[in-house]
C-alpha cells in the first residue's frame, strides 16, 4: 500500500486557521521549522521504504497500512520558554489505532525534536504568519 495522496488544505482554510490559532494563542509558537533530516529518522526507525512513481516523486510504501508520524506540542521550562514540536514514529496493526514508538526494542526513547519555532524564525512575507494586531483597552 502507497501513501500517494497527502491530505492538503486550501490556502483560504489555511489562512482562517492560522490567524484563529495565532489569535488565540499569542504567547505560543505561529509554526515550527522541520528539518526533513527529522522526519527521515522516524521514517528510518520505522522501517518505511521509498519508491519514486512515474512523475519522479518519491512515494511511501507501507506493509498494509497508512504510514504515519505523530507530532505533540511541547514547552521547554528554560528561560525564556520555547514552544516545541515533537515527532515520534508510530505503528499499526489495524490501520485504525496508531501506537507512538517511543521506545525501542532496547528500551532507548526516539523522540525527534530539532524543530526551530517562529517566532523567530518566521518566514514574515507568508500569509499564514499573521501580524499581532495591537489590543487597547480604556
Amino acid at each position: 500500500m502507497s501513501s500517494t495522496t497527502p491530505a492538503t488544505r486550501t490556502v483560504k482554510e489555511a489562512k482562517n486557521w492560522t490567524k484563529r490559532w495565532q489569535d488565540n494563542n499569542k504567547s505560543h509558537a505561529k509554526a515550527f521549522l522541520v528539518p526533513i533530516g527529522d522526519l527521515i529518522a522516524c521514517f528510518n526507525e520505522m522501517n518505511v521504504k521509498f519508491t519514486t512513481d512515474a512523475n519522479g516523486k518519491i512515494q511511501a510504501v507501507s506493509q498494509g497500512h497508512e504510514v504515519n508520524i505523530r507530532a505533540y506540542l511541547g514547552t521547554d521550562d528554560k528561560s525564556p520558554s520555547e514552544d516545541h514540536l515533537l515527532l515520534v514514529g508510530t505503528t499499526t496493526t489495524d490501520g485504525v489505532n496508531y501506537k507512538d514508538m517511543v521506545e525501542t526494542a532496547a528500551g532507548v526513547s526516539q523522540v525527534y525534536d530539532f524543530t526551530k519555532p517562529c517566532p523567530s524564525n518566521c518566514d514574515p512575507g507568508s500569509e499564514l504568519n499573521h501580524k499581532a494586531t495591537a489590543i487597547f483597552s480604556k
